[in-house]
């Protein structure tokens, strides 16, 4: 099971490391903080062939009405896999700064998170104490703000760390299991008070995407991740739940409220958990190794690759260590990017951060 800790410390909520290999934490603070045309969707495809691999991705995204800045990010998204690797890192300063002053370079995406704005958030601070609600978060503007002060070349990406609907426990982190009694199994049952708390928290969030949609911001969006990880309570019953929640929010932000500026993006290696080609873009997966261990990760590749009939983008959504990106790339398993979870440099040496970095086959903000 992964550790990914959520423990504030006053006003401030702290946001901490995940590991696959330990069950400790290391706090981060998370920092204070004209409509775009919508165009018609090809379902066209054409044939990307590197190593072993046969890869037939649509031109656009699954999302018919996607707008023309979302479609662009897809194109140049597609247009570099299997050639080069686009590098992330989950938004931290410091680790932002690290990186530049070791290797002289950015990281090209930075990963948001729309947890705080969960309606039943539990760490919102009232009266002295605890209380369910969100809070004034500044993701979403500091998102906004990133994308333009690098004159949108930077990639933005949202994951959501969803506090559950109801049944929490105040001060804890919801989105685990063991510190909730909801039932996902019923909240993808129209008409049952689970269904419509999950409906609204999905509305809730919507508000926010809205926001980047406004300000015409594209957006890597990575929900419900992690899929069969029972650890997260969109998980615990089974993936058949899982799938009906996957589909029931697509629905909802795509079609009901018309957001289209969102890349879908699902993570697991379970054909059993994928909801299927029609409303994913692109196939991640998590790395955390250990400490200072560079693979390919090939192994992770290939299960992915074979989950979506090499119809879709596959890229590592969380990592410890950085993997062997050139070894990946020559072994036909280019992953299209990495996302580096906090304290880079726990599991990544200064030496490794500048051979993937100062790699011609890395993509960095500079370089886009």
């Amino acid at each position: 099971m992964k550790t990914k800790l959520f423990i504030p410390l006053a006003l401030i909520v702290s946001l901490a490391s995940c590991s696959k290999n330990s069950e400790d934490a290391v706090t981060h603070p998370v920092k204070a903080v004209t409509p775009p045309v919508s165009l018609a969707n090809s379902k066209a495809s054409s044939a990307i062939a590197f190593s072993s691999h046969n890869f037939n991705i649509a031109y656009n995204p699954v999302d018919g009405s996607a707008y023309s800045f979302t479609k662009t990010l897809y194109s140049y998204l597609r247009s570099e896999f299997g050639k080069k690797t686009i590098s992330g890192q989950t938004d931290s300063d410091n680790d932002f700064n690290h990186i530049k002053q070791v290797t002289g370079h950015t990281p090209a995406i930075r990963d948001y998170d729309m947890q705080p704005y969960s309606p039943e958030y539990s760490y919102n601070w009232a009266n002295g104490g605890y209380a369910f609600g969100p809070i004034n978060s500044p993701n979403v503007s500091n998102a906004i703000s990133w994308y333009y002060n690098t004159n949108k070349k930077a990639i933005i990406d949202f994951q959501w760390h969803w506090h559950s609907p109801s049944g929490g426990q105040v001060g804890t982190n919801t989105f685990y299991t063991q510190y909730t009694s909801f039932d996902v199994s019923r909240a993808v049952i129209s008409g049952t008070s689970e269904y419509n708390a999950a409906i609204r928290d999905i509305d809730a969030i919507a508000v926010q995407l809205k926001k980047l949609s406004d300000g015409g911001v594209p957006i890597l969006w990575r929900p419900l991740h992690e899929s069969g990880g029972t650890w997260f309570w969109w998980s615990a019953k089974g993936s058949g739940p899982y799938k009906a929640l996957w589909n029931i929010m697509y629905n909802r932000l795509v079609n009901y409220h018309g957001l289209h500026n969102l890349i879908w993006m699902w993570n697991g290696n379970d054909a059993n958990w994928y909801p299927g080609n029609k409303t994913v873009d692109i196939l991640s997966i998590d790395s955390y190794p250990g400490n200072f261990v560079y693979t390919t990760v090939q192994s992770e590749f290939e299960k992915v690759y074979s989950i979506s009939g090499g119809q879709k983008i596959i890229a590592m959504s969380e990592n410890g260590p950085i993997p062997d990106v050139q070894g990946a790339l020559n072994a036909g398993a280019g992953w299209s990017f990495f996302m580096s979870w906090y304290d880079i440099n726990v599991g990544n040496s200064d030496q490794h951060l500048k051979d993937v970095y100062q790699n011609s086959n890395v993509i960095t903000l500079e370089s886009r």
